[in-house]
């Protein structure tokens, strides 16, 4: 009798585990929760990548960690390009992370607007780091981080480096990436996000949009420029907010992938519920760095691939 009552109990168990199983999922499913987690990526899906033997990588792209700002290094042949930095204090992690990977030089150095959560540690790295070009935006007059933007500028003059203003149609290459700015068309009085660098970036089959903090009214502008313009990897416009990434933008660019540059915690309830939403109903699965830390994308002739720092 004993072992009955014992097979009874494990059996009434299974079932309540089952039907508790089943009305979260009911739960979850309707809230939309279930749908947000399957869509993003969670810590440990793809820590580390195995590129096949003999495949040629043509591009690195590091979106390193830096809080709640911006900062991506592209690492192609020799050559390398740093695309923004995060604030001060973040300055030495660029700097380590650069180190690690062995770069020695900067063949860009991409500035995309004066705000210091993009620009605030460029004056600490670029008085170390040997550079060779220089790529920004014209700031707006009302920039209310213009004398962060002037003491970078003033290194900036010092280094030597060619200092180009960014506009659109500009080309470049870094390494075997080939480069074209789309963005600003104009300097913005009103919105300094506005006055973003926009770049894309195209290695092999695998296309990037990098997007500052541009919001939707310079998305309204590339679209009208460049209607054809496509994108495999999109960096997520201001780190998420509802001020960028339309739906159109997303139907223009058909990104398969996207990264969100964005601090835990952070005060601006960045990445905002909608943009998620709408990267979801889009088909793209996206990273965030406050999650999965640093995510890295690797180019190959044939494809890409992703890993994580966690």
């Amino acid at each position: 009798m004993a072992k009955r009552k014992k097979s009874a109990t494990k059996t009434i168990v299974a079932i309540a585990v089952v039907l508790l199983f089943l009305i979260v999922s009911t739960v979850l499913d309707k809230t939309g929760v279930w749908d947000n987690l399957s869509q993003q990526v969670a810590p440990g899906d793809v820590q580390s990548v195995s590129i096949p033997e003999g495949v040629e990588t043509l591009l690195t792209a590091h979106f390193i960690d830096v809080g709640q700002g911006d900062c991506t290094l592209f690492l192609s042949g020799d050559e390398a390009m740093l695309i923004d930095c995060g604030e001060k204090e973040n300055a030495q992690t660029v700097l380590d992370t650069m180190t690690e990977l062995g770069v020695e030089k900067l063949d860009y150095l991409v500035v995309t607007h004066a705000h210091t959560d993009h620009m605030g540690g460029m004056a600490d790295i670029l008085a170390v780091m040997p550079t060779e070009h220089i790529l920004l935006s014209e700031p707006s007059d009302q920039s209310g981080s213009a004398s962060v933007y002037e003491a970078f500028l003033d290194v900036a003059d010092a280094s030597g480096a060619e200092i180009i203003l960014a506009k659109p149609d500009m080309t470049f290459s870094v390494g075997y990436a080939s480069c074209k700015v789309l963005a600003p068309f104009e300097v913005s009085q009103s919105e300094e996000n506005n006055n973003s660098v926009v770049l894309h970036i195209t290695a092999g089959p695998t296309s990037f949009l990098m997007t500052g903090d541009a919001e939707k009214a310079v998305e309204k502008q590339i679209a009208s420029h460049y209607p054809d313009l496509r994108a495999t990897i999109l960096k997520v416009g201001h780190h998420g907010s509802k001020t960028s990434t339309s739906r159109d933008f997303l139907t223009l660019l058909q990104p398969e992938t996207a990264v969100i540059s964005v601090g835990a915690g952070n005060s601006y309830g960045h990445p905002a519920d909608d943009i998620l939403t709408r990267l979801e109903d889009s088909g793209v699965k996206y990273y965030r760095t406050d999650i999965s830390g640093t995510v890295t994308v690797t180019c190959t002739t044939e494809t890409y691939y992703i890993s994580t720092q966690r």
